[in-house]
């Protein structure tokens, strides 16, 4: 592997800054939704519940379609269907306020845009990490750099999205917030229109292939543990983010101000998380960066349940979710490198389903549970399991494991295909 003083910086290559530049566009446009949205729903039914409906309903498709979403990938190759997505993200979300505007937005009517949201982010998310691996090699320590600064933009537009969003509906409107984010996709798609294109795949896809890249994530220890881990984490972190509007609601008499700067506390948090990893992917095995992170995270969240002044429970998540860059990054770059070249199409989106599969239980779930038990209540059972998968990966760091072959001995090799 590439020592810390070899290794290239990631930004060096200008189609990753293009990539980068496209995914802090439509984060930022999609952070001010993912507050917008889920507020409009919960000032105007008053249900929790239904807010988190929405939120079930839009993530329920990623790990339904997730080996169809692979198929695609390998097809018609990640810069195409980042771009499709892209666009057809960004006429969904504009349907929602053209819908509202003319009198035609039934509950039900809004989740069917939601529904069909996940199924465009079910293909776009495993493309976007392929383009990403695309644009800066196969080196272990650069391809977890790059991740870290891939993350950087997108925790960053967490900073920014909440808290503008947070002064916008004050003034304007839940709904009106969406153009914004329509805006952002369509910009997303310009720039990601000049990229080159990859060399197609010589062997047509097929479920054989998808099945074959099932059974290369569950045979490899080190993904079989991180896939775990991660299901742990799809499941606690989405009840997270779902009390901080409950939160805003109850301890800070409604102030859609207080929720922005608590999701915009979240990905602030993430961002100095995500400069430290990118400092640090050169000097620690992905695996323990990914241990240092869990045990970090599960700390953090331990300061949540408590009853507190705004401030301090701002400080707080931007605490809890410091750490979690340290588990991501690696997993990610960890994901892309060790299966054989013409498996990534196929394992990349298993792997990534593993992180969504239990989001759309905990999303309904959890609106449930909030309108039955206290948030702190709720919140501390959150810390209890990001204990434990701390536990699971500080395990895995503390035995050996092999790197795979082909990073071993071709760690500059770019990726031109199924063998």
């Amino acid at each position: 592997m590439t020592t810390a003083a070899e290794a290239p910086s990631p930004l060096r290559s200008w189609r990753f800054r293009r990539v980068v530049a496209a995914e802090f566009t439509s984060s930022v446009g999609t952070q001010m939704t993912t507050l917008a949205l889920p507020w409009f729903v919960l000032m105007t039914s008053g249900s929790p519940a239904r807010m988190g409906l929405v939120f079930l309903i839009q993530i329920l498709p990623v790990p339904l379609l997730a080996m169809p979403a692979g198929l695609l990938v390998a097809r018609w190759g990640a810069r195409r269907v980042t771009i499709a997505g892209d666009l057809a993200s960004a006429l969904l979300t504009a349907a929602v306020p053209t819908l509202y505007v003319a009198g035609m937005l039934p509950f039900w009517a809004l989740l069917v845009i939601v529904a069909l949201l996940g199924c465009v982010t079910s293909a776009y998310l495993s493309a976007q990490r392929l383009l990403l691996t695309e644009s800066i090699g196969l080196d272990e320590g650069v391809v977890t750099a790059g991740n870290a600064l891939f993350e950087t933009a997108t925790s960053t537009a967490r900073l920014v999205g909440p808290a503008v969003a947070g002064f916008l509906i004050a003034r304007f409107g839940a709904l009106d917030v969406l153009w914004i984010d329509a805006a952002s996709f369509l910009l997303s798609a310009v720039l990601l229109i000049g990229l080159p294109r990859t060399q197609p795949a010589t062997e047509p896809p097929s479920s054989h292939r998808m099945a074959e890249g099932v059974r290369h994530l569950l045979g490899d220890r080190v993904l079989r543990t991180l896939a775990l881990a991660a299901l742990g984490y799809g499941m606690l972190m989405p009840v997270v983010m779902l009390a901080l509007p409950v939160l805003a609601r109850d301890r800070y008499d409604a102030d859609p101000h207080v929720a922005g700067w608590l999701l915009a506390a979240w990905g602030g948090g993430t961002a100095l998380g995500t400069v430290a990893v990118a400092r640090l992917a050169h000097r620690f095995t992905p695996v323990r960066l990914a241990a240092a992170g869990g045990a970090g995270a599960a700390a953090g969240l331990w300061l949540l349940p408590w009853d507190q002044p705004v401030t301090t429970l701002t400080a707080a998540v931007a605490a809890g979710c410091m750490f979690l860059p340290a588990v991501t990054a690696p997993a990610v770059a960890l994901m892309m490198l060790r299966p054989p070249e013409h498996l990534r199409p196929h394992v990349v989106p298993v792997f990534g389903a593993a992180v969504f599969v239990a989001s759309p239980v905990a999303y309904g779930v959890a609106g449930v549970l909030f309108e039955h038990l206290a948030v702190s209540t709720v919140l501390t059972a959150v810390a209890v399991g990001a204990s434990l998968c701390a536990l699971l990966l500080l395990g895995l760091a503390r035995r050996p494991h092999q790197a795979p072959a082909q990073t071993a001995a071709h760690p500059a090799r770019q990726p031109a295909g199924p063998a």
